[in-house]
């Protein structure tokens, strides 16, 4: 079992909503707002290739959800070793998450988050090979008939390991599962704003 873990701000700022984002690295098919549209959640693309990211996104959707999500996708790719015949197998991805009272979260509520995040995905690891970038990113919200303007948000990018394929998108349920349980758990949204103002 090895699971790593990183923090960082990025200077680079995004606009929600976004259209969709075609290049060499990301296929993204846009912003689409699920805030209280389970059914929406489980039609978003990602999920055909996820179970777990597919009931991550519903479970967030829901109407009562103190977060929701800005964006997600998932990939995989083939990482060098020293040793050719021993080169290791990733699948990875990500997901953005902001409070519901995006314009009342603070910076400080969004480390608490990530860290709680962290914790708890650290228990869960096991015999597996894990690993999370939690990136804290502004956004610029740009909603139709709500508070606009530049408040933070928390990317979290994962990655699981395996000697192949397979066993990485396996990895990767599992720890999209256990990222899935770290944000439903009360003490982990305690962080984040629990109402408007």
């Amino acid at each position: 079992m090895t699971f790593k873990f990183t923090f960082r701000v990025d200077p680079v700022r995004m606009t929600i909503p976004y259209a969709a984002i075609a290049d060499d690295i990301r296929n993204n098919s846009g912003f689409e707002d699920l805030r209280g549209h389970p059914d929406k959640a489980s039609a978003i693309a990602e999920g055909n290739a996820s179970p777990a990211l597919r009931r991550l996104l519903v479970r967030i959707a829901n109407v009562g959800s103190t977060i929701f999500t800005l964006g997600c996708e998932l990939g995989s790719h083939q990482e060098p070793t020293r040793v050719p015949m021993r080169r290791r197998e990733v699948a990875g991805g990500y997901v953005q998450f902001a409070s519901i009272h995006y314009n009342c979260a603070r910076t400080e509520s969004y480390a608490a988050f990530a860290n709680a995040i962290v914790a708890h995905v650290k228990k869960c690891a096991k015999k597996d090979h894990w690993e999370l970038n939690l990136v804290g990113q502004m956004v610029n919200f740009q909603f139709p008939n709500e508070l606009t303007g530049f408040y933070p948000s928390l990317l979290v990018w994962f990655f699981a390991g395996a000697s192949d394929q397979t066993a990485a998108r396996d990895s990767r349920e599992r720890l999209i599962e256990a990222i899935d349980a770290a944000v439903a758990l009360p003490a982990t949204l305690e962080a984040l704003p629990t109402a408007g103002g």
